[in-house]
């Protein structure tokens, strides 16, 4: 009933001020029309009467309602009232506001200056400058008490003043001069600290609060004598703290909570930095940390509750450091102690147990809680998810913050809380981080003669395969939720993240499970190839370590082939659900993986034939078929890409450019395709010093192939294809082919290719039609 009458009190007194103002706008709208009318000569006009000052309100029951009548000002223009209304506005705060600040500032200024010249000049001894100083400051209290009816707002000014030169002095009687101990010092600060919080309730002032905030912590600054006595250092702050923030709360001042806040802690810190002692301060540091984060924290959230005030910028940043600032001091103090990392993770749960005792609070006394809710709700997510490392290690660190991720996102889709979808997605960085970690922790790279054999490996029956699996569904999960709840996205369907998200996640999705399957394979084949080591003695009698070389292109070629299979279920995917996205992705990974096998693939297929055919430490390592049956098992796991390419590039989805393309890149990848088989076989059938030869006539036939095809399909771009390949096949006969061929062999390709030219050119010429 108490705080109800005192409300009631402020009310009628910012009335009392509103009336006031409307008298003033009503005596400047008055003088304005007067100037109007004087400018434009116009003849004088009864003026309307001003508006009398309304009556003060008499006070009245709280269940009475206060009306105020609307008065309608004069018409003039927008711009006139505007332009007025700014330079009166201006010429107000500067009249009002900032000249009194100004001067109470140089007056200050001025004072200690005064001192300053008579102290270095030895005009006054040190007994009277404290004498005089004191004078001064109580001079300036007096006035302001004087004025305090008549000038609120100037007199505050002038107690602040007053004020700020009493702690100066009393800090120059105790430190410079040795006049005052320091226990009474210490007493006349507090007084004074007390004094000013209770003129900042008398004044409804808030810059006077600030003013004995800052006093109040100054006071054990400037009164230390280096004792190092921190824990009544701190529980001056903690009473301090107390009485500000009730303060605060009671006058809805947030500046002094946001000041009490950075002042508390820029001290904390200080002392943290430059004086902890490891063995005396742990205890000291973990309980008055505690007490300065629930501070601030129930301050806050009695702020937001009892306010019903929104969660604004500052609020989260503010929130944000409180929490962090404790834990990470929490975190550092833990970790010192002899075995403390066994209780960081001990420690990181209990600051989340904080958070989830404020929620249940909110939960329990708010029928309508908001988002300061969720935010104290995501508090206690973050600081459980940094638990996961702090305490565990490796696969289970990534699991649980992806299965955490999924379940968050599936709170904020499937049950309408759109916060939680947020939060869900820094864990699904967290996760795939993490992963990429565990890949590297635990596959490691490959290097010759120092990979180390690993005897408990079993290809895909093991944690980090696992691991890998259960991540990749977990994003598939993640991705089929946003698909079957599409109307609660937290993000607009038209907004540039929302369509990052629906490409990210997907892809994402389809990296894990494709690295997931390749980390096996690769480490299956390092595996194998670090077991077929042996020792052998050279010539000169000196040992050295073999390898069976071959175990490496197989590696390679399998690699490839695994790359092949993930990009047809790709294919297949694009073809259950037709959209532009699958289908760019499955021509995209077709390509990569073609280009991957025509360049790296072929190589390793090439080493393995040589390697059968030459039959290399063939005592010690088999060199049978199996290395040139994996070339045609290579091949054919390939070719349905190109059909998959083919028969997605005659969807709508693509442009003109973009088929043609398509369309090239597959005659391409089949002329190289049968380039390398012609090679293999006359290598297979110990033909030597041929391939130039044939392979310009085999190129020099496919040109015309692509011309008679162009032409009779109409296709333009394909005939220009064959007659490029034509220009190239010659460019490589005369500059690089007969270097080396014997006079027959020039003669019969040249009279190949001339035939083939001739024969594309009369084709050409008869078929040809318009385009």
């Amino acid at each position: 009933m108490e705080n109800t009458e005192k409300r009631i009190e402020e009310l009628f007194k910012r009335l009392d001020q509103l009336i006031e103002q409307q008298q003033v706008f009503q005596n400047e709208i008055g003088h304005i029309r007067d100037e109007l009318r004087r400018l434009r000569n116009a003849p004088p006009t009864v003026t309307a009467p001003a508006v009398p000052e309304p009556p003060v309100p008499a006070r009245r029951p709280v269940t009475e309602s206060v009306t105020a009548q609307t008065i309608i000002a004069p018409s003039t223009t927008a711009s006139t009232r505007s332009t007025s209304r700014e330079k009166n506005a201006m010429e107000d705060f500067i009249g009002t506001n900032l000249l009194n600040k100004v001067g109470i500032a140089v007056l200050v200024l001025g004072i200690g200056l005064g001192a300053k010249y008579s102290i270095d000049h030895g005009l006054i001894n040190p007994l009277t400058r404290i004498v005089l100083g004191y004078l001064s400051g109580g001079v300036l209290l007096a006035i302001a008490m004087r004025l305090r009816k008549a000038h609120t707002a100037f007199s505050a000014v002038l107690l602040s003043g007053g004020m700020a030169v009493l702690y100066f002095i009393t800090y120059a009687a105790y430190s410079f001069y040795g006049l005052i101990p320091q226990v009474p010092a210490f007493i006349l600060m507090v007084l004074f600290t007390f004094f000013t919080v209770f003129a900042s309730l008398r004044y409804d002032v808030e810059v006077i609060a600030i003013i004995g905030l800052v006093g109040a912590y100054a006071v054990p600054i400037l009164l230390s004598d280096g004792s190092g006595r921190v824990v009544i250092l701190f529980s001056y702050i903690t009473v301090i703290n107390t009485g500000i923030l009730f303060l605060a709360f009671h006058k809805y001042w947030k500046r002094l909570y946001y000041i009490s806040f950075v002042l508390t802690w820029l001290t904390f810190a200080s002392w943290y930095a430059f004086s902890l002692d490891l063995e005396t301060h742990v205890t000291t540091s973990l309980l008055f940390s505690t007490i300065f984060f629930l501070t601030f924290y129930v301050t806050f959230l009695a702020y937001k509750l009892v306010r019903k005030e929104a969660l604004g910028r500052w609020d989260v940043v503010c929130m944000l450091f409180n929490s962090f600032l404790y834990f990470g001091y929490g975190y550092l103090t833990i970790e010192i102690i002899k075995g403390g990392d066994q209780y960081l993770g001990l420690f990181t749960v209990w600051t989340a147990l904080i958070h989830f005792a404020a929620c249940m609070v909110i939960y329990k006394t708010q029928a309508d809680f908001g988002d300061i809710f969720y935010f104290v709700a995501g508090m206690v997510l973050v600081f459980l998810t940094i638990a996961v490392p702090v305490q565990l290690e490796g696969n289970w660190v990534t699991l649980i913050w992806a299965m955490e991720a999924v379940l968050l996102f599936w709170i904020g889709r499937a049950k309408h809380f759109p916060t939680y979808e947020r939060l869900s997605y820094p864990l699904m960085a967290l996760a795939f981080i993490s992963l990429l970690e565990d890949w590297t922790d635990q596959y490691p790279d490959f290097f010759y003669y120092a990979y180390q054999v690993n005897d408990t490996f079993t290809i895909f029956l093991n944690v980090h395969f696992l691991t890998s699996m259960l991540v990749a569904s977990a994003f598939v999960i993640i991705v089929l939720l946003r698909e079957r709840h599409p109307g609660v996205n937290v993000f607009r369907p038209d907004s540039p993240m929302n369509g990052f998200l629906n490409i990210a996640l997907p892809l994402v999705a389809g990296f894990i499970f494709y690295v997931g399957f390749y980390k096996e394979i690769e480490a299956f084949w390092n595996n194998a190839y670090a077991s077929s080591r042996i020792v052998l003695k050279g010539d000169d009698g000196v040992e050295y370590d073999q390898y069976n070389e071959d175990l490496f292109h197989f590696r390679g070629v399998w690699l490839l082939i695994y790359s092949a299979l993930f990009a047809a279920a790709v294919s297949v995917l694009h073809f259950n659900r037709k959209t532009r996205f699958t289908a760019i992705s499955a021509v995209v990974v077709n390509s990569l993986v073609l280009l991957v096998f025509v360049t790296s693939g072929l190589m390793d297929l090439t080493a393995l034939r040589t390697s059968f055919l030459e039959q290399s430490l063939s005592q010690y390592y088999d060199r049978e078929y199996g290395h040139i049956l994996m070339r045609y098992l290579a091949i054919l796991s390939m070719l349905p890409l190109l059909w998959f390419n083919h028969k997605i590039l005659i969807e709508p989805y693509h442009q003109d450019f973009v088929r043609k393309a398509g369309n090239l890149f597959f005659h391409l990848i089949v002329l190289i395709l049968l380039s390398s088989e012609l090679i293999h076989w006359l290598d297979m059938v110990r033909v030597e010093n041929t391939f130039k030869l044939s392979l310009s006539i085999l190129w020099g036939c496919y040109a015309l192939l692509l011309i008679v095809y162009g032409l009779s399909r109409d296709i333009r771009h394909i005939r220009l294809a064959g007659i490029v390949l034509f220009a190239v096949t010659l460019l490589k006969l005369f500059a690089y082919d007969m270097e080396d061929m014997s006079t027959i062999l020039k003669t019969i390709v040249m009279v190949i290719l001339g035939t083939l030219l001739l024969t594309a050119s009369f084709i050409y010429n008869k078929y040809k039609r318009p385009t």
